[in-house]
Order: structure tokens, then C-alpha cells, then sequence
């Protein structure tokens, strides 16, 4: 069989892979997090040393009729310390989902189990180190998804939910989809029947069916509204609820 070699800007690369590639674009996506690339935890602030009140000072001695006599020192009101002011809990999530051991894979599963269908049945996903130029790779004959995670800083958790989300639809696009429903597909998403279902070699997918497939499926499974097809409109929410009954959920 002849295998065909297709990449670009998160697009998709195969030897029997698909890929998302990141772009320089992408890489201009930085967030604020609470941990970046291994960042510590927050501290707790310490707490405030108590603080004391002085109390009035004694009046001096007074004479009376040549024997000097000690006036009595009035009471001193109670000296009251400040309550230590209590110690807030560490925000422990940022610091264990971008940071110790196995944090690739905590935030690729965090990100796929906020999809609606994590994973398509028969598909399986690893979670490894960022790899330059490549967010995710989908290995159709295999059924199995690489996601390359990056630190909290370089990949947003939004973005990394939308890499996820897209190479599933890839892979459940080659799980499922015929060539008589890909065609169906096309027509209803107003791309033309003549055009291929892959592109070519290096070049974007978001221009192409394929492309534009794992995206509404993106779309479709993050809940969103938006989506970086080039090839056809972005979906509307009942268009998504059509293709979705008639495609991505069958």
C-alpha cells in the first residue's frame, strides 16, 4: 500500500500518521500559570507576629507635707496579642499538573477528560515530552494518538484541550468514517465531491476535508464555537448537533 507523507501548521504528518504540527504562531500562545515548566508550588504567606499594646505609664511620686509618698500606679487594662492571622492552603492543582513526576500525562488527561467522548473506542493515547514542530500524532493503521505535552507556559490549557480533541477526531475519523460517508460529509459541509479527502504533502489540513473534519469534531467535542477550518464555514451549533448525530457519534 502506498502511504502517503502529509504535514503542516498544526496540520498532520503520516507514514501512516497524522499530525498536528505546531507553528510559530502557536508558539506565541503563552498563558500565565502558576507553575511553568516545573515552576514551584505557591508559598503560604507566613502568618503575622502578634502584636503588644503598651499600657499607660505610672505618674510620678507626689509630696504631701514634707514625706514624699508614692502615689498608687493605676491598673493597667490587659495587654491583648493579635490573633495570628491563618495560613492560606497552597493552590496544589497548578503546581501538580505542570510540575513532578508524570505531569505530561496528568495535563494530556485532564485536557481529554474534559471532552465529551475522551477517547473513540479502539483508539489508544501516550502522553510524551514536547517534540519540536509537533503538538500531536495520530498513527491511523495502529488506532493509537501521541500527544506531546508542553509546560503550562508554552501550551495553554485550552490549546492543549483543542490538540487533543482534534487528534481524536483524526483518529476517529480513521476508525470509522467510509468513503461513502466521507463524501456525505462533504456535501453537507458545502466542499465540493471532487475534492481529496487528504492534502498534500506539507501543507495545512485545516484546508482540507480531513482537515476540516477533525476540527468540527474538535468543535463538536470541546462544547466551543469556534474552529480553524479554512476550507469550509465554521459550524453552527445545530449544524454540530446534525453531524454529530449522523457522524460522530455512530
Amino acid at each position: 500500500m502506498t502511504t502517503t507523507l502529509l504535514t503542516g501548521t498544526r496540520g498532520w504528518l503520516t507514514t501512516g500518521a497524522l499530525a498536528l504540527v505546531l507553528g510559530a504562531a502557536v508558539t506565541t500562545q503563552l498563558v500565565p500559570t502558576a507553575a511553568a515548566a516545573a515552576s514551584p508550588a505557591v508559598r503560604a504567606a507566613a502568618a503575622d507576629a502578634p502584636t503588644l499594646v503598651a499600657g499607660p505609664a505610672a505618674p510620678a511620686p507626689t509630696e504631701v507635707a514634707a514625706a514624699p509618698i508614692a502615689a498608687p500606679a493605676p491598673a493597667l487594662a490587659p495587654v491583648k496579642k493579635a490573633a495570628p492571622k491563618a495560613k492560606p492552603s497552597a493552590p496544589r492543582a497548578a503546581a501538580d499538573i505542570c510540575s513532578g513526576p508524570g505531569w505530561q500525562a496528568k495535563r494530556g488527561a485532564r485536557a481529554l477528560a474534559s471532552l465529551r467522548h475522551p477517547v473513540p473506542a479502539g483508539v489508544t493515547v501516550s502522553f510524551k515530552p514536547a517534540r519540536s514542530g509537533y503538538l500531536g500524532l495520530t498513527y491511523p493503521a495502529r488506532g493509537h494518538v501521541d500527544l506531546f505535552v508542553r509546560s503550562c507556559a508554552a501550551e495553554s490549557a485550552s490549546l492543549l484541550r483543542h490538540v487533543s480533541a482534534h487528534e481524536m477526531g483524526h483518529a476517529f475519523d480513521a476508525k470509522s468514517m467510509t468513503t461513502a460517508e466521507r463524501a456525505t460529509y462533504k456535501a453537507l459541509r458545502g466542499i465540493p465531491a471532487s475534492t481529496p479527502w487528504f492534502g498534500c504533502s506539507y501543507c495545512s489540513d485545516f484546508a482540507t476535508p480531513a482537515g476540516d473534519f477533525a476540527e468540527s469534531y474538535a468543535q463538536w467535542q470541546r462544547g466551543a464555537s469556534d474552529s480553524r477550518t479554512k476550507i469550509a464555514k465554521v459550524a453552527t451549533q445545530a449544524e454540530l448537533t446534525k453531524l454529530a448525530a449522523q457522524f460522530f457519534t455512530s
